[in-house]
């Protein structure tokens, strides 16, 4: 009889593989993730022992056959990544300060060609703090040089592991900015056990995260992905929430279910036909579509929005429900604030309110151009701010923001002072 493990799916022995880069281990963003304001993320490893049943990185999409049996281990991570900050005009900390050059004369000639306002160490194909780091500590490698190098960072994990590193995160965010976020999308851990099999139990992640909060570091919940029929009862979302407003979350961060065709989407329908057959149906309907993205269906009769639930209960604790936006000292402020604005709004119309993302296309489009430029939008006229905005419901959010720092079309979604990590706010956003 095969040896099955708790989602009913065959056991297969885990392998590790020391590879080498091809030379370049950063990715770079085009313009910072909006769910996320990451715009440069790593990734030590390909490949995941978590083996979690919905993850995306077992997909097609990311060419990874045998995704969570054969852990690929990127040994020389941390030197291509030394080297590539130092060739974007990065100075580490043996050398004199980022910040001394950019208060000097020559100061745009100093700043790095590429600003990482906010690095991701991980990605979207494997956790970092996987089992496979307590024996090679890549991750503790990297944390290392971004340490160096001032650079701001971002992790999430479903890993108590994290917690080893807690004394060089709290250097990195005494400096510049470190954010730890868990994954927590499950109350019960019998359950998570079907679908995280080889994650870390819900107790050690709330308990990792109050850790986390108790060293004033930011950090909070990714409770994605909310798993129809399973994971978006009121009951599991309202303890996840209620749990982390007890432990001080920074925010708690709702999305839903995608799963792209093939691998992805197989294993996932395998697991819920195993352990739920009574959701067969509704994950066949929902899924049936083919997105290459992985959404689901919205013809699809099942009115469960767990993303409007988990906000509806988030502004009413206060608890932010998108993350609270690191800005770094070298960017133009007012561009940020009102591009951050934007994008909130782009996302509670289109995940919230569940309305098409083409009607609020202009909002994200308006803000990406804004945030990149290199002039400052307070500096522009109004005839000159309305040449280049031609969408007028856009105009009026930006034009409020620029006077008063503060937008009333988001104020119906997100407490103003939720918006940016600090105390930003205000008139306090426009100095």
């Amino acid at each position: 009889m095969a040896n099955l493990d708790k989602g009913g799916l065959i056991k297969v022995p885990v392998h590790y593989q020391e590879v080498k880069t091809s030379g370049k281990v950063l990715n770079i963003y085009e313009s910072p993730d909006s769910w996320f304001w990451v715009n440069a993320s790593i990734n030590p490893y390909r490949g995941c022992e978590h083996n979690c049943r919905y993850c995306d990185g077992k997909a097609e999409w990311y060419r990874l056959d045998n995704f969570n049996s054969q852990i690929r281990v990127k040994t020389d991570s941390q030197r291509y990544f030394e080297k590539e900050l130092l060739s974007l005009g990065y100075i580490p900390k043996e050398r004199p300060a980022l910040d001394q050059y950019i208060s000097s004369t020559n100061s745009e000639e100093r700043i790095p060609q590429k600003i990482l306002t906010l690095f991701a160490i991980g990605g979207g194909v494997c956790d970092v703090y996987q089992q496979a780091e307590k024996r090679f500590k890549i991750t503790r490698k990297l944390l290392k040089v971004a340490y160096r190098f001032r650079v701001p960072i971002s992790i999430l994990t479903k890993s108590a592991l994290v917690l080893r590193d807690l004394e060089l995160i709290k250097k990195i965010h005494a400096q510049s900015y470190a954010n730890v976020s868990l994954s927590i999308t499950l109350m019960d851990d019998e359950i998570r056990k079907i679908f995280e099999p080889k994650s870390h139990s819900i107790d050690d992640r709330f308990s990792t995260l109050q850790t986390i909060r108790k060293n004033e570091i930011p950090g909070g919940i990714m409770l994605m992905p909310i798993l129809p029929g399973v994971g978006d009862t009121e009951g599991n979302l309202k303890n996840i929430v209620m749990k982390g407003k007890e432990i001080g979350t920074k925010f708690v961060l709702p999305a839903g279910l995608t799963l792209k065709p093939g691998r992805n989407k197989r294993e996932m329908l395998t697991t819920i036909q195993n352990h739920y057959p009574q959701l067969g149906n509704l994950y066949k309907d929902l899924y049936s579509n083919d997105n290459k993205y992985g959404m689901p269906r919205k013809d699809v009769d099942y009115l469960n929005n767990g993303v409007k639930f988990v906000h509806e209960l988030c502004f009413k604790n206060k608890i932010p429900d998108r993350i609270p936006r690191y800005l770094p000292p070298y960017v133009i402020k007012i561009n940020y604030v009102v591009s951050t604005i934007l994008f909130n709004l782009t996302y509670y119309y289109q995940y919230v309110r569940e309305q098409s993302w083409k009607k609020y296309v202009d909002y994200a489009k308006i803000g990406r151009m804004i945030e990149q430029s290199s002039q400052s939008v307070s500096s522009l006229s109004k005839t000159k701010l309305k040449s280049l905005i031609s969408n007028d419901l856009v105009f009026e959010v930006v034009e409020e923001v620029l006077q008063t720092g503060v937008s009333s079309e988001l104020s119906q979604f997100q407490h103003p002072e939720t918006i940016f990590e600090g105390k930003l706010s205000g008139e306090a956003l426009l100095s």
